[in-house]
């Protein structure tokens, strides 16, 4: 990891990354960091080619989200849309979260998270989880979710198909809904549904985090 991130980008990014992996990973329990092509994967039902490479997120940029989002918001449902080896889910049962879902359509990957979240859950007794294997096009949104996490997994017309999905859910059952969007590469997706941004975390350029709100109640 640390010869990919000084290659592609730079030593010192390099080096803050593989602090923060090393800490995260032996705080949280978990063993995650290792990227995976999606063509070594058994995928359920999808197009790869609308979706990026299984790389877990940044648990320094991870947190800080995470942090401010206890801050802002009360609702403790956390739904992470392209969920991989489960990292943000164990992350999140950490902050207090007690209803926590992971999508994805990867089955080796979806089974790593569901190992990761049941090694945790004596640790939360309240807490209930599901991992779900599916194309996230196929997920059903339920009343009680508010709060979606994204580490840029898929393609804008993938981002805007679930965007249209969630319009449908809260118009049905308003409320506010929030998304912790990592890596935020196609941002003006969620403009164009009128998501306005009310946190953002950057750190040594590349490392970007954004938390969006839509609230139709207000």
């Amino acid at each position: 990891m640390y010869g990919y991130f000084a290659f592609n980008w730079n030593p010192v990014l390099a080096g803050f990354i593989l602090m923060h992996e090393i800490r995260g990973e032996k705080k949280f329990g978990v063993d995650t960091s290792k990227p995976l092509e999606l063509t070594q994967l058994t995928i359920a039902n999808g197009d790869i080619s609308h979706s990026s490479r299984y790389e877990a997120v940044n648990f320094y940029i991870l947190e800080a989200l995470l942090k401010r989002l206890c801050e802002i918001c009360d609702d403790r449902s956390f739904t992470d849309l392209g969920c991989g080896k489960g990292r943000a889910m164990v992350v999140a049962a950490h902050y207090g979260f007690i209803t926590i879902k992971g999508v994805d359509f990867a089955q080796e990957v979806c089974s790593i998270a569901e190992q990761h979240m049941q090694k945790i859950s004596s640790l939360f007794p309240q807490m209930e989880y599901r991992v779900l294997c599916k194309n996230v096009l196929e997920y059903d949104i339920q009343p009680n979710e508010s709060v979606f996490f994204m580490f840029n997994p898929f393609s804008d017309d993938t981002i805007a198909r679930f965007l249209e999905k969630v319009n449908v859910s809260i118009e049905q059952h308003p409320r506010p809904v929030y998304f912790l969007y990592v890596s935020p590469r196609y941002i003006e997706t969620f403009f164009e549904f009128e998501y306005e941004p009310v946190y953002r975390k950057r750190k040594l350029k590349w490392l970007d985090g954004v938390i969006l709100k839509k609230d139709i109640t207000a």
